[in-house]
């Protein structure tokens, strides 16, 4: 049987993580915007793309499904290779438990120097595999609208602006990189602005369940992303629901080397003691946790937030 003519590769975002049900380790939900860009070209799809990769995991598990034979190629790629995981992980914590300044200004260092030649030669990698396909890189949209309305994170505004600034120089050099090797981008920031987290129609999940699906587009954003893809590979959009029309060969089931999100552990060592450090009653922090008083502690972070600006 011949190889699917429609390659998608990449990370959680490209394996449908937070739009739809697991299906293998690597994730590859039907909801992800590659099998719904498939159904509206009426192409066979090689899903290869998984969650928790980056280019080094592209290159090593996913580039050998491309050939001669593909005439289309989707590459979201990119956030696990600057951090962007690692920065929501310590920016979700209360002010008593991290500053996640130093991590951030880590990712923007490697966004800056190692990143742009990485993503270069992945590129290049896909021209020459692939050298007849139509490629169409993504970058990723900005999650947060300036609030932070989940219970169980503490998101800063000055943490959420740093983030989006992160983004849009992240796209900023995805569509450089895509520009200089003669591909398509895909921007989605334009069409999901005003449909970011609490945003009253949010086309991404927040802090959700499973907390793999934590700040992933939902069904809502992986078919925005569907529409926009098949609309730059000059197609139309078409049904983007369930269906069996197409054929679905699925990839290695080799996840990624980058980590997943996973909540702040109020009742940790590093929280206890980090209240104390700042002054608080670390008794207190603690029984509020084992309350779920969250509105409470919501509060505590807000005052320490003010005070250390003073």
């Amino acid at each position: 049987m011949p190889s699917p003519p429609y390659v998608a590769l990449g990370d959680s975002y490209a394996a449908g993580v937070g739009g739809g049900d697991k299906r293998s380790e690597c994730w590859r939900a039907v909801e992800g915007y590659p099998v719904l860009v498939a159904r509206s070209l009426g192409l066979d799809l090689s899903y290869q793309a998984c969650i928790g990769t980056t280019i080094g995991n592209v290159e090593r598990d996913q580039l050998a499904a491309l050939g001669p034979e593909t005439t289309h190629v989707t590459l979201t790629v990119g956030g696990n290779d600057v951090g962007f995981v690692p920065v929501l992980i310590e920016c979700a914590k209360p002010s008593w438990m991290s500053d996640p300044g130093p991590l951030l200004d880590e990712a923007l260092t490697v966004l800056r120097t190692r990143f742009p030649e990485r993503l270069a030669a992945l590129l290049a990698s896909i021209r020459e595999r692939a050298p007849d396909a139509q490629v169409a890189v993504t970058a990723y949209p900005v999650l947060f609208n300036g609030e932070d309305c989940n219970a169980l994170t503490f998101f800063s505004p000055h943490e959420m602006r740093r983030i989006e600034e992160g983004v849009d120089e992240l796209a900023d050099v995805i569509g450089t990189a895509a520009r200089g090797a003669g591909l398509g981008l895909v921007d989605p920031r334009g069409d999901f602005e005003g449909h970011a987290i609490c945003d009253p129609q949010e086309w991404l999940n927040g802090a959700s369940w499973p907390l793999e699906g934590s700040y992933h587009p939902n069904s809502l954003g992986h078919a925005a992303y569907a529409r926009l893809v098949t609309t730059a590979f000059g197609g139309e959009v078409g049904e983007l629901g369930p269906g069996s029309d197409i054929r679905i060969v699925e990839g290695s089931a080799r996840r990624g080397d980058a980590p997943t999100f996973r909540l702040p552990d109020l009742l940790s060592p590093q929280s206890l003691e980090g209240a104390r450090r700042h002054g608080l009653d670390p008794d207190h922090v603690a029984r509020l946790a084992h309350e779920e008083r969250h509105e409470e502690l919501q509060q505590l972070d807000r005052a320490l937030r003010a005070r250390l600006r003073q």
